[in-house]
């Protein structure tokens, strides 16, 4: 039976259907827009581990700003039903073309791939790899030099497989993705980037030749092709084809991930360069379209932080306003509208688009909506303070903290931002604090530590654990249980004022998976909010940003400090080794209560994670 109604969506059509769920054309009452609505199936939301990756990776494919990617505008649940809402845009996808008209002439794939490229590239530098790239999630729009290219599906599909590899016998996996897959995903080995690049160098492949480099009945085939096979050249199948377009697509398809194109960029250059070589016009670049709807501020969320009785949308979970910010934790707060905006919208990579989408309507929407990302920030180190702390670890998140301060809901999330800004550039070879306490953690030029601590096996009662820990300034006797962030945080509390004054006026504390989650959220954040890293010598008593902090040479986490347009001072920071995240704010603080809140930080006695 088909749906006819979804929550506030009226379905109007059919667009597709997939091994993960259905598409659907569909007029969104609450906002009066018509929407690409993807509907996955019922036993996905069931999988718990399936649920909670895909709320934290589409968290993060909604924050992609880029003209190529196709924007979120909601994601969530729904009567038990996992969603996204995406803008309609009008195309066809590369399946769909090929299927009709054949081979693209070389100009053609080559401005194809280029747009795909950009896209791809503005993921990786956010952290995020597709592992979807394929021509159903390759979608056109306009003709001939206007033609315009948008990448779909970030999330999904990523968030049926773990890290490490492709969960080829998981739910869920699309077999035609498979033609698409690079030889160390069915090996399970780790991924990185390269893996789009080489699913990227079989598009073009397609693009040129009609056909898919690696052809054969049945997983077994494609994965034995994609481990030992030798595509044949392009020009081989396809006369009259640039010879010098073979060395690119060689190079992408290479077996080992240091032998392609460090970046997809690198590999639409290549191919560009090869039409110049052989005396053919390269296509400048189309204008994304203007006909298109303006996207909300943000993106929303539905369900996840209180999925509430059947046939509701549960509150918002929009961590940049928490409920603590205006009063108990009984008190949601000031009004969202309904559904508030993550504070980490994590990457959605899905299922894909059909390779036959239906109308020439289908395709989510063409704005990409504000700028976000996981881009690790870069700057000095902070300079070791007057003050003394070990830093054991020190947990990162995002603008959600529970202050009684009214009206600091855009402060807090400038508070993150600004916390994330001085994580960033804390990383010089001087120790932020003066214990000499070594910390346990990965490096971090990126958007997580990549430590093995920070919480990788998650605790029977988060929250317990989280009072276990909380810095030594306040009384875990008095915390109360916060309301989640919606970020991928496993418990949330609030524990007010801190004992020692002048200091924090109030504060709350965050638990993550491990510290490469604590570490995303934190920069995620402050990317979403536009914090810059410290320019020049980071100091939260005379400036504002964020940087990273290393005890003993070693990153132990990041801190960011900012005081809002309201005057309210704030001070994020987090602690790898525990997994965890702080949030302290002073009212009407200024410029001087950011000095008083670091001076506070300093002193590890007061404000480090530890177990009591």
């Amino acid at each position: 039976m088909e749906l006819q109604q979804f929550g506030p969506y009226r379905i109007e059509a059919l667009l597709g259907r997939g091994g993960m769920g259905e598409v659907y054309r569909a007029f969104d009452t609450e906002h009066d827009r018509t929407v690409a609505l993807k509907v996955l199936s019922e036993h996905l939301a069931a999988d718990k581990g399936y649920r909670e990756r895909f709320r934290r990776e589409a968290h993060l494919a909604a924050r992609l700003n880029e003209p190529h990617i196709v924007p979120i505008h909601r994601y969530g649940e729904i009567d038990g039903r996992l969603f996204l809402d995406m803008r309609l845009v009008p195309g066809r996808d590369i399946a769909a073309v090929l299927a009709e008209e054949g081979p693209m002439s070389p100009q053609r794939a080559v401005s194809v791939v280029s747009q795909t490229a950009r896209a791809l590239d503005a993921a990786h530098a956010d952290g995020l790899v597709h592992r979807d790239v394929k021509p159903s999630n390759v979608l056109l729009t306009g003709t001939g030099d206007d033609e315009f290219v948008y990448l779909v599906d970030f999330g999904i599909a990523r968030s049926t497989s773990d890290a490490q590899g492709p969960a080829l016998t998981q739910t869920g996996a699309a077999l035609g993705s498979f033609d698409y897959m690079a030889p160390e995903r069915f090996l399970e080995k780790s991924i990185d980037k390269r893996v789009d690049v080489y699913a990227l160098a079989c598009v073009l492949f397609e693009c040129l030749t009609g056909r898919r480099p690696f052809t054969g009945d049945g997983l077994a085939t494609l994965m034995y092709a994609h481990l030992n096979n030798t595509p044949q050249a392009p020009s081989a199948l396809r006369p009259g084809l640039p010879r010098a377009l073979d060395d690119v697509v060689a190079k992408g398809l290479a077996k080992e991930p240091e032998e392609r194109y460090a970046t997809c960029g690198e590999l639409a250059a290549a191919a560009r360069a090869a039409l110049t070589s052989a005396g053919v016009a390269v296509r400048t670049e189309a204008a994304p379209p203007t006909s298109v709807t303006p996207l909300p501020p943000r993106p929303q969320t539905v369900g996840f932080s209180n999925p509430g009785p059947a046939g509701t949308y549960g509150a918002p979970s929009y961590a940049g306003a928490p409920a603590a910010l205006y009063g108990s934790p009984s008190n949601p707060g000031y009004p969202t509208g309904g559904y508030g905006p993550p504070s980490n919208p994590g990457p959605p990579t899905g299922y894909g688009p059909p390779s036959n989408p239906g109308p020439p309507t289908y395709g989510p929407p063409s704005d990409p909506g504000p700028p976000t990302g996981y881009r690790p920030p870069t700057g000095p180190a902070f300079p070791p303070p007057p003050g003394g702390s070990s830093a054991s670890g020190q947990g990162g998140g995002s603008s959600k903290l529970p202050f009684v301060i009214v009206g600091t809901a855009v402060a807090l999330i400038a508070v993150v931002v600004v916390v994330i800004a001085l994580a960033g550039g804390f990383s010089g070879s001087e120790d932020v604090r003066a214990d000499d306490t070594d910390v346990s953690t990965g490096g971090s030029s990126g958007g997580s530590s990549g430590g093995s601590s920070g919480g990788t096996d998650t605790p029977a009662n988060p929250e317990q654990t989280l009072l276990g820990i909380v810095p030594g300034d306040f009384d875990p006797g008095t915390c109360t249980t916060g309301d989640p962030a919606g970020d991928g945080d496993l418990a949330t509390v609030d524990c007010g004022a801190a004992a020692t004054q002048p200091g924090p006026q109030a504060s709350s504390f965050y638990l993550y998976e491990d510290a490469g989650a604590v570490s995303e959220v934190f920069l995620a954040d402050m990317e979403r909010e536009g914090v810059s890293p410290f320019s020049g010598q980071p100091d939260c008593t005379t400036g504002q940003g964020y940087d990273e902090y290393r005890i003993n040479g070693v990153t132990a986490g990041r801190l960011g400090c900012f005081v809002d347009e309201d005057n309210n001072s704030f001070l994020y920071w987090t602690q790898d080794e525990f997994a965890a995240e702080g949030i302290v704010a002073i009212q009407n603080g200024g410029q001087e209560g950011l000095a008083t809140l670091y001076e506070w930080w300093t002193d590890s006695a007061r404000s480090d994670f530890v177990e009591r």
